[in-house]
């Protein structure tokens, strides 16, 4: 993966990496390599801690910045934070009746980076993220609350992004 990644920089693109879970627990492989040349990296909290081979969020946090430009943490029902040299941004969860959280980080990094992509700034983008990644609860599926345009258009109407 890292001559993969360095062939998509040289050729001038960005790259952002939600690694999943390793449930062998490896977490080597050559990520470390690979994130060199990654712009967003978004793992979630135990994912973070893993890939950077340490047991607490705020040293992994640390350790992933010195390596990646931006470092983006789900924290599940605690919402998540950005990480871009030695500025955090932080953005709470959005409060739902959580049917299924299968797909809950995908929807969040979808949401993260169709803003980050349009150049908003990350408070933006972390509520876009939270926004996205909590609707996807609301009905079974990673993606069937998507589904339903009446749906997401009452959802997001009732929930608006707000980045304070």
């Amino acid at each position: 993966m890292p001559e993969l990644f360095r062939k998509m920089k040289e050729a001038g693109l960005s790259i952002s990496l939600d690694t999943n879970d390793d449930p062998d627990n490896g977490w080597e492989g050559g990520l470390q390599d690979a994130l060199r040349y990654v712009d967003v990296f978004l793992p979630n909290e135990r994912e973070a801690q893993k890939a950077a081979g340490v047991g607490d969020l705020e040293t992994a946090v640390k350790k992933l910045a010195a390596l990646v430009p931006l470092v983006v943490v789900k924290l599940g029902r605690e919402g998540a934070l950005a990480q871009r040299g030695k500025e955090r941004f932080v953005s709470p969860a959005v409060t739902v009746d959580a049917v299924d959280a299968v797909g809950a980080g995908d929807s969040f990094d979808a949401g993260f980076l169709h803003q980050f992509l349009r150049g908003s700034d990350l408070a933006v983008c972390l509520t876009a993220g939270n926004l996205a990644g909590a609707f996807s609860t609301t009905r079974p599926g990673g993606t069937e609350a998507f589904r339903d345009a009446k749906y997401r258009e009452q959802f997001f109407k009732e929930h608006p992004a707000k980045t304070s």
